[in-house]
């Protein structure tokens, strides 16, 4: 029990350790955006993939609902991968057990978007002004309060943006 609370803690503090160099880095202007065409659906299906195991471990399930065809877009694809690693986390970190995480790409008029949403509690009005701010924190279950930050600052750079939308039983962020 003591090695898995040590695990635990170390995991922790490594992901805040991993944050802080993030931030500082987008503070200094030191993160190289290497833009490119990419193909959101494939992405989604890649980190999804990736956060499987953990949906499972924490009793959720997690779809995918992507077109048939590509859903194009123009950004970093190691940055949108790290902004969807964000999202994902959130959204198993802050909902129950049992909690149905999707994960949606679809484009409309010269736009692409990628959604994770959630069917959990959902997050206050109260909160959802302020969900984006450094080290801003709305609930127990522990974090630093810069995922989020890091995503917004992200995908800004890559000339795009996160917004939430939140009401009761259902939460999205999209890029």
């Amino acid at each position: 029990e003591f090695v898995h609370l040590m695990r635990e803690q170390i995991e922790r503090l490594t992901k805040l350790t991993g944050d802080l160099l993030d931030l500082s880095q987008l503070d200094a202007g030191a993160v190289a955006m290497k833009s490119s065409e990419i193909d959101l659906s494939a992405l989604a299906r890649e980190v999804s993939r990736e956060f499987g195991p953990r949906a499972d471990r924490h009793g959720s399930r997690l779809e995918l609902r992507t077109p048939p065809h590509p859903v194009t877009a123009n950004g970093d694809p190691d940055r949108v991968r790290q902004v969807v690693r964000i999202l994902l986390d959130n959204a198993l970190t802050h909902t129950p057990e049992g909690t149905k995480v999707t994960v949606t790409t679809y484009s409309a008029n010269r736009r692409a978007e990628l959604t994770v949403s959630d069917d959990g509690p959902g997050i206050p009005r109260r909160v959802q002004s302020r969900i984006f701010e450094r080290f801003f924190t709305a609930d127990s279950a522990g974090g630093s309060g810069l995922g989020l930050a890091i995503a917004r600052e992200l995908a800004q750079r890559m000339e795009g943006g996160v917004a939430i939308s939140s009401s009761r039983r259902f939460t999205a962020f999209t890029l």
